[in-house]
């Protein structure tokens, strides 16, 4: 499931990087309006899924600080990797 991880975040990698590409370099016609709407829709997914996921998940799961970053810019594949690490962090601690 690792290997899942990681192709999920460069997946989101890519995409988040053609949504900032659109936004610096515009793309041509209607690609410009269409992008935007997309990049607005992530946005608010990935913030209702970090809200959905942190009041839920907050007593059950070990949060740190780059875990909010993880879920805002990957969504649930930055879930995934962060209910992953949890038996690491659980055996730190």
């Amino acid at each position: 499931m690792s290997a899942l991880v990681w192709v999920g975040r460069f997946v989101f990698a890519i995409i988040w990087g053609a949504m900032l590409a659109n936004l610096v370099w515009p793309f041509p016609g209607k690609g410009f309006a269409l992008f935007l709407i997309l990049l607005f829709i992530l946005i608010a997914l990935h913030l209702l899924q970090l809200m959905m996921f942190a009041t839920v998940y907050r007593e059950h799961i070990q949060w740190r600080r780059g875990d909010y970053w993880q879920i805002l810019l990957f969504g649930v594949i930055g879930w995934l990797a962060i209910v992953q690490a949890q038996p690491q962090r659980k055996a730190q601690s």
